[in-house]
């Protein structure tokens, strides 16, 4: 067996990996940097069960959103390091401290790498906070969740929709115990770029970095910073970084994002969260606090939990709002992202030259705009 599906239509989901019993598949990345499920031919026995669990060669149940809210927590500290409203971070409190659930998401290890993690006490939450514009490492978070639906805990798993969809057609059944969350998502860069990117940063700078953020309710949002605990190593803002302005542009998403089949209205999890884009185009909000959530209910599953939610979070604030005006501001729940025409050129560049020379030919414009802009500034 060569390919488990088309090459440019997998999402490096990791359901392949994580199902195959003989470890004949590990995740590699290709020339592009991009990971994907390699196989060993020698340890491989043709069963084919890769190909049965992978989301791409097989139609998932998909769920048209049955409520929609726009949401927020309360608690500005707590809500600094979150991306949106702070959403996320307030349903994993729920699922640990009343249903004793166990929870997973997506942080830092100690290389720097997105990695999802189990977490299962409130203290470890705040290591999943906040937006990662990078495609996370899966490992074997999926064999960890199916072991935990077994052993009868509550699971809440959140993550981009093709995880989303990697972890249900791993599963190949519904769980009552699994809550599953996913996100309004843009498109995932792969690692390697993130890597090469931080490397460019600190060539000169003998420094260690703990953590790297991209979203947050304070004034590091939309832009990329480097931290070692509490101090800040490096921050540029939105398009003045070329990571960030890459990714805006879709430049350096992975070839499968281009035609995402769950960048749709119709959802894979039972609640979808993001950024309320077009929040007050079909009806007035007021008050109207900063960064706001929007939440669709995808399920009866979800319609439970989040009634709960709203009496055992008390920093949790909602407002019931149109499903047409989510749908109508959120282009993820419309189309997939645009392919950039510069694209290709990129990954050519990027196989012979390596990112830094890659990306700043890809974005040679963007870099003088910005240097004019900081000369205008230093006059003004």
């Amino acid at each position: 067996m060569e390919h488990i599906c088309l090459p440019d239509l997998c999402t490096g989901c990791s359901a392949c990996f994580n199902i195959c019993s003989h470890d004949a598949i590990s995740m590699e990345s290709d020339l592009n940097g991009v990971l994907r499920p390699l196989i060993n031919p020698l340890l491989c026995v043709n069963c084919t069960l890769c190909q049965c669990v992978c989301p791409v060669n097989n139609k998932l149940d998909m769920h048209s959103p049955m409520r929609c809210y726009a949401g927020w927590n309360e608690d500005k500290e707590y809500k600094k390091e979150c991306a949106s409203g702070g959403i996320a971070s307030l349903l994993y409190l729920y699922v640990i401290e009343h249903l004793k659930g166990v929870v997973y998401g997506v942080g830092w290890d100690d290389a720097l790498r997105p990695v999802y993690k189990r977490v299962e006490n409130s203290e470890e939450v705040n290591q999943l906070k906040g937006s990662k514009y990078v495609q996370a490492f899966v490992g074997k978070a999926y064999r960890w969740v199916k072991t935990d639906l077994h052993n009868n805990r509550t699971v809440f798993f959140v993550g981009t929709p093709c995880q989303i969809a990697g972890l249900k057609g791993y599963l190949r059944k519904d769980y009552a115990n699994l809550i599953t969350c996913d996100l309004l998502c843009h498109g995932v860069p792969p690692y390697e770029y993130l890597k090469s990117e931080i490397s460019r940063i600190l060539r000169r700078k003998s420094k260690t970095v703990t953590n790297c953020r991209f979203r947050g309710n304070d004034e590091y949002n939309y832009g990329l910073s480097l931290w070692n605990g509490e101090r800040l190593i490096y921050f540029k803002k939105g398009i003045a970084s070329l990571y960030l302005s890459g990714f805006l542009t879709s430049i350096i998403l992975r070839e499968s994002c281009y035609s995402c089949k769950f960048s749709t209205n119709e959802r894979v999890a039972d609640i979808t969260i993001g950024d309320f884009l077009g929040l007050g185009s079909l009806k007035t909000i007021k008050p109207r606090p900063q960064n706001i959530s929007v939440i669709t209910l995808n399920t009866s599953r979800a319609l439970l939990v989040w009634d709960v939610v709203k009496k055992y979070q008390p920093n949790l604030k909602s407002e019931q709002r149109p499903i047409e005006e989510a749908i109508k501001g959120g282009v993820s729940f419309r189309h997939a992202a645009i392919r950039n025409l510069k694209r290709d050129a990129f990954l050519k560049d990027y196989q012979c030259k390596g990112w830094n020379y890659a990306i700043r030919k890809a974005l040679w414009k963007n870099i003088l705009r910005n240097k004019l802009r900081a000369i205008l500034k230093l006059k003004a």
